[in-house]
């Protein structure tokens, strides 16, 4: 990176308070070389790191982890079996989906979207639109939480998992059946069937309907899976009856959850009995619009996708640039245990040594003085903590430091500065457009979180440049806000659309006069 400037000397001397390093034991980063060597170190208690936002909770919450193993390092030497973790590729009986692959990838990726659409539209209500751009199917699976999404979808869409042994040896396993402490290679999903996935009462409770399973997630110690086959619903109502109480806490008493269970199972089997009686305004399938937040190389026609059979796709950043094959690992540990971190700040070239276990909300804010970058919940949810990395919102605060290694990274004071090349000019000259409308309609009271929705409205425009009103709100609804109500924020962003159209429009027409 030799076109970075060198760390900054000493203590950082912003004066700016961060702590969402806080709480969390120093640990150590492995680059593995090979699948094989990935797998020994998972098997020897080191924690797989891929999007990283699980991993971020549990230490911050008191787990100790003495290695992590980073897999999906963009700029990771390529070979020895590695890339196969974010590959998607066709089988002839399946989809394989690597644990590397994002939320965002999966359900915007074509061969999905061609062979299980369902899959697509499914896994299109995980999370918000940081936790989509981040998050990944290994992760989800391997931090064992009985309310996350991915275990009940697949487990009901009769996936099954391949795990690697500590020699790298791959075996396969059922959803329910994978074992801690290996490493999770992907899925394969058969290529006939449908999934029914309801998520609207979670942390309550959700269920998933497929063929041959039901899937129940968030009521119990870990997601329960029920074969139903060609059953009558009376038949998997005592099925559900026989797992015994659900937990109770302080979401739901157990009586409750029982309710909602029989509700939730009652609903998604009647709608995969009948397609016809799907609705999206009921919690099952996809919101108004995908994220769009991942690219692939795949074709864009069924008949060219159906002819790619067993060909894996190359892993693109969500900006839609290729990760680069053969270059240096994403960090290079110095002797003194810190990480030396370049990325593009703003446009301009910044470089630190920070401990591994830094956040990129504490760098940017405590080391390159940039405090508009706020710190909310710490859990990637509020949306306070909002940057752009190569064009795409990252919650700042579960993201760490040395991830933006030899990245791009865009926060609210781009807004007001000339960002140079490299620094994703398309998000970066919309936001300042985006902040005048936000002034002009009032869209901010205290504007703590003002900084993130300005963020994530430029994402959004980048790619849609002229979005509807539920696009807007599915995007939005990853950021909170006390104050205003959203009304105005979403009138802000109609706002600003209509006025990069105007700019559209007079662009052409400056061009046709010339």
């Amino acid at each position: 990176m030799s076109e970075l400037a060198e760390p900054a000397a000493g203590p950082p001397a912003s004066g700016l308070i961060s702590r969402s390093h806080l709480g969390i034991d120093p640990f150590e980063l492995r680059l593995p070389a090979s699948l094989a060597e990935a797998a020994a170190a998972v098997a020897n208690g080191s924690w797989a790191h891929a999007g990283g936002i699980d991993v971020a909770q549990r230490l911050r919450a008191g787990e100790v982890a003495d290695e992590l193993v980073p897999l999906c390092a963009p700029r990771r030497s390529a070979g020895a079996g590695l890339e196969r973790l974010t590959e998607i590729s066709l089988g002839e009986r399946s989809l394989f989906i690597g644990a590397g692959v994002s939320h965002a990838r999966i359900e915007s990726d074509p061969l999905v979207q061609a062979h299980r659409p369902d899959v697509a539209a499914a896994w299109r209500t995980i999370g918000n639109v940081r936790i989509r751009a981040a998050g990944t199917l290994g992760g989800n699976l391997a931090a064992f939480h009985p309310g996350y999404d991915a275990a009940p979808i697949l487990a009901a869409a009769g996936a099954e998992l391949i795990v690697a042994e500590p020699d790298g040896t791959e075996v396969r396993c059922a959803v329910a059946d994978v074992p801690r402490h290996r490493l999770i290679v992907g899925c394969e999903i058969p290529l006939s069937g449908r999934v029914v996935y309801d998520r609207s009462l979670k942390p309550v409770v959700s269920v998933a309907v497929g063929e041959q399973a039901v899937a129940i997630g968030c009521a119990y110690a870990a997601t329960c899976v029920i074969p139903h086959g060609a059953a009558n619903p009376e038949d998997v109502t005592a099925a559900v009856a026989a797992l015994g109480d659900p937990i109770e806490d302080a979401f739901a008493t157990a009586a409750y959850r029982r309710r909602m269970i029989d509700v939730l199972v009652d609903r998604c089997l009647r709608m995969h009995a009948d397609p016809s009686t799907s609705r999206d305004d009921d919690g099952i399938g996809s919101p108004a619009s995908p994220s769009d937040l991942a690219s692939d190389t795949a074709p864009s026609d069924a008949s060219s996708r159906d002819s790619a059979a067993s060909t894996a796709h190359v892993e693109m950043h969500p900006s839609g640039e290729p990760f680069t094959a053969a270059a240096a690992p994403v960090v290079t540990p110095p002797s003194d245990g810190a990480v030396h971190v370049g990325m593009r700040l703003n446009g301009e070239s910044f470089a630190a040594a920070a401990p591994p276990s830094e956040m990129l909300v504490d760098t940017i804010r405590t080391r390159a003085g940039l405090g508009a970058t706020r710190v909310g919940c710490d859990q990637a949810v509020c949306g306070a903590c909002t940057v752009l990395v190569d064009g795409v919102p990252t919650a700042s605060c579960s993201t760490f430091a040395w991830q933006a290694d030899g990245r791009s990274v865009l926060t609210i004071e781009a807004a007001g500065a000339s960002v140079g090349a490299n620094a994703h000019d398309d998000v970066a000259s919309i936001l300042p457009i985006v902040q005048g409308t936000f002034a002009e309609s009032s869209a901010f009271q205290c504007g703590y979180c003002t900084p993130g929705l300005i963020l994530v409205a430029a994402a959004l425009l980048a790619r849609h440049p002229d979005p509807d009103r539920a696009t807007i709100c599915d995007w939005l609804d990853s950021n909170v806000c006390r104050c205003t109500g959203y009304l105005m924020v979403i009138e802000a962003v109609e706002a600003a659309a209509a006025a990069l159209g105007e700019h559209a429009s007079t662009d052409v027409s400056a061009g046709s006069a010339a």
